[in-house]
C-alpha cells in the first residue's frame, strides 16, 4: 500500500503491506551514491540481505550507529559528519535511515542539514521507529536532552514487517504506541486493544498490520501529542539519583501510566483504571515503580522539568485532550501515591 503522508505542509510517501525488496524493484537509483545509517544490532541482522537488494556496481557505503534509541546524540552526529567528510561531495546522495528511532532521527536531520545533495529515505524496523518517522520535528540529543531540531519528514517511509523483530518486550515498546494512540485520540480503538490483545499469548501471536491505517490516521492529527505523550513524567525519572534502575521504555511507559492517572485525578473522568493496570500485567508490561526511588524525589523531579518549560496533555477524557498543563506538586503527589497503592490493591 501507499499512501501520502501531510503534517504542517510537509509530505512524505509512506509504503507499507509489502517487502523492501519489491519496494526498490521499481526505483532508480541512477548515479546516486547510497550511504546507510543503521544500528549495530540491524546491521548484524540484515546487511547481507539488503547489500544483495542493490546493483552490485552501486558506490554503497555504511554508517553503524550504537543499538541506544537516543543514537540521535551530539557525539554521533559530529561522528558521522567526520565519516561523511571525505567523500566526494560533488555525488548526488540517497541516505537510507534503516533501524530504531534514532536512527531516523539522525538521518533525517543529516538530510536537512548536510550542504550534500541528497534524498531522504527510512526504513524503521519496529512500529515505536515507524511512529517516529511520522513526527515531523526531528531532534538531536545532548545528555538526553534536544539541543538541535529542525521540521522535515523523509521523502519515503518504507516498512516491511518481514525485516521487523517483533517479539518479546520488542513487542510491548511497539504495542505502547497503539495504546497511547487510544489514550489520546479513541477511547474505542483502546477498547478495540483490550478485546484483541487480552493476554501475552495472543499479543506475541497477532500481528499489528491490521491497524498501521489507524495508527498513521492518528499521527497525521495528532502526533505530537501522542508522541509525547508520557514524556515529561518519563523525564522525571531522569532527574532521581535512581532513575537508572529503569530502562529507557520502561521510564516512558511508567510515564504513559502516571500522565494517564494525573489527568484522571484532576479532571475525575470515569475510566477502569485498575483494570487497564490488571490488562497491561497480563499482556507482560512490568508496571511497578521502585521502591529505590522516593516519591518525594520523583516529584521533585518532573518539577526541575516544568520549571525548564515541561508541559503535558491533559486529557478531559479517554480519547479526549483538554489542555496542555504544568502539574502542580500537590497533583503529582497525590497521583504517584495513588499509583502506588493502586498496585498494592492489585498485589493483595
Amino acid at each position: 500500500m501507499e499512501l501520502v503522508y501531510t503534517k504542517n505542509q510537509l509530505q512524505t510517501t509512506i509504503i507499507y503491506g509489502e517487502t523492501f525488496a519489491s519496494q526498490i524493484k521499481s526505483a532508480s537509483f541512477e548515479s546516486r551514491h547510497l550511504f546507510l545509517i543503521t544500528n549495530q544490532r540491524y546491521y548484524d541482522l540484515f546487511s547481507e540481505k539488503l547489500i544483495q537488494l542493490f546493483d552490485d556496481k552501486q558506490e554503497l557505503d555504511w554508517y553503524i550507529c550504537k543499538n541506544d534509541s537516543h543514537c540521535n546524540n551530539m557525539n554521533e552526529l559530529e561522528s558521522l559528519l567526520a565519516f561523511l567528510a571525505d567523500f566526494d561531495q560533488q555525488q548526488k546522495f540517497l541516505f537510507l535511515g534503516v533501524g530504531n528511532e534514532g536512527v531516523v532521527q539522525l538521518t533525517n536531520f543529516l538530510h536537512e542539514t548536510s550542504v550534500l545533495t541528497s534524498d531522504c529515505w527510512l526504513l524503521p524496523l519496529s512500529i515505536q521507529s515507524l511512529s517516529r518517522s511520522l513526527i515531523d520535528e526531528v531532534q538531536i540529543e545532548l545528555k538526553n536532552r534536544p539541543v538541535l531540531k529542525s521540521l522535515m519528514l523523509a521523502d519515503k517511509i518504507l516498512y516491511d514487517r518481514t525485516l521487523t523483530t517483533d517479539h518479546g518486550d520488542g513487542k510491548l515498546v511497539d504495542f505502547l504506541v497503539f495504546i497511547r494512540c487510544g489514550l489520546v485520540c479513541s477511547h474505542d480503538f483502546l477498547r478495540m486493544l483490550f478485546k484483541n490483545y487480552s493476554d501475552a499469548t495472543r499479543l506475541n501471536q497477532q500481528s499489528f498490520n491490521g491497524m498501521l491505517d489507524e495508527m498513521i490516521r492518528y499521527y497525521e492529527k495528532d502526533g505530537h501529542i501522542i508522541d509525547q505523550f508520557g514524556q515529561l513524567f518519563e523525564q522525571g525519572f531522569l532527574e532521581t539519583a535512581n532513575g537508572h534502575l529503569l530502562s529507557s521504555h520502561m521510564k516512558r511507559f511508567l510515564g504513559c501510566l502516571l500522565q494517564l492517572l494525573w489527568s484522571q485525578e484532576v479532571n475525575q473522568f470515569p475510566f477502569h483504571y485498575k483494570n487497564f493496570i490488571i490488562w497491561l500485567i497480563r499482556l507482560g508490561f512490568p508496571v511497578a515503580f521502585p521502591e529505590q526511588i522516593l516519591v518525594s524525589d520523583y516529584v521533585e523531579g518532573v518539577l526541575k522539568c516544568v520549571e525548564r518549560g515541561g508541559r503535558a496533555a491533559l486529557l478531559k477524557e479517554v480519547g479526549e485532550l483538554d489542555s496542555i498543563q504544568k502539574p502542580n506538586t500537590e497533583d503529582l503527589l497525590v497521583t504517584v501515591e495513588k499509583y502506588k497503592t493502586i498496585l498494592k490493591e492489585i498485589r493483595g
